[in-house]
């Protein structure tokens, strides 16, 4: 809620920053107060937790007229039922996929056409998601990596300037090639300012695209939105 209402009273502000530098530092001033906790530790799971359901809360308004769902995965039990529903639950065991992309099919039926790979900060293992992209990519679904690139170094190393970690195009990170040149997701969507996206061409065809949450439909939306239409098409005229 503290973010959804940053995001809704600085829109022009970085939305990376908004996070990063605002609702992540005030968590850990104020948890202390009432839990005797690591706050950085409780952080990285309540943290992504909340990202994924501000995307849920973000996004909604945006794709339900198109009749698209974007549902938040709760639990190990809601992911492996995605996972078996895309029927590549064995192919890659527990393998975690954090939110569907889905159709309304009636009838209390849906149709997963997607699945959202969502990251706070690149240094949060994507490495772990490679496996399920490349499973859904080979069975049809569309699988993009959503993220705020979160990355910052403190005095008196860093200046605390929220980069995050794609590099530049001329000196390229690890994370920037598992997309560029690996193609090990459909696209990323960063929504840190600071990031550099994609030339128009990459040697995998894939693209890091700099999204603004506060104009909409972004990239992310459109790119879901045609993708939902090619699988539409056939459920219709079949």
């Amino acid at each position: 809620m503290s973010f959804l209402n940053a995001l809704k009273q600085c829109p022009q502000a970085n939305a990376s920053d908004l996070w990063h530098h605002v609702v992540y530092r005030l968590y850990c001033a104020i948890l202390p107060r009432y839990r005797p906790q690591d706050p950085k530790q409780s952080w990285v799971r309540a943290g992504g937790d909340a990202l994924e359901m501000t995307l849920e809360q973000w996004y909604s308004p945006i794709l339900n007229p198109h009749g698209i769902k974007i549902k938040m995965l709760i639990g190990a039990a809601e992911k492996k039922k995605a996972l078996a529903d895309m029927g590549i639950q064995a192919t890659v065991g527990a393998a975690k996929l954090d939110m569907t992309l889905h159709l309304d099919a009636g009838q209390n039926q849906r149709v997963i056409f997607g699945g959202v790979h969502v990251k706070a900060s690149l240094a949060e293992r994507v490495s772990d998601d490679i496996p399920a992209s490349r499973a859904m990519m080979a069975a049809g679904y569309f699988s993009p990596l959503w993220t705020l690139d979160v990355k910052s170094f403190p005095p008196p190393r860093g200046d605390l300037i929220n980069r995050g970690e794609f590099g530049s195009l001329m000196t390229p990170s690890e994370k920037r090639r598992y997309v560029e040149e690996h193609g090990e997701f459909h696209a990323c969507y960063t929504a840190n300012s600071r990031s550099i996206p994609s030339i128009a061409a990459t040697p995998s065809g894939r693209r890091i695209y700099a999204i603004n949450l506060s104009i909409q439909p972004d990239q992310f939306a459109q790119d879901v939105i045609a993708w939902a239409d090619t699988v539409r098409q056939p459920l219709l005229l079949g």
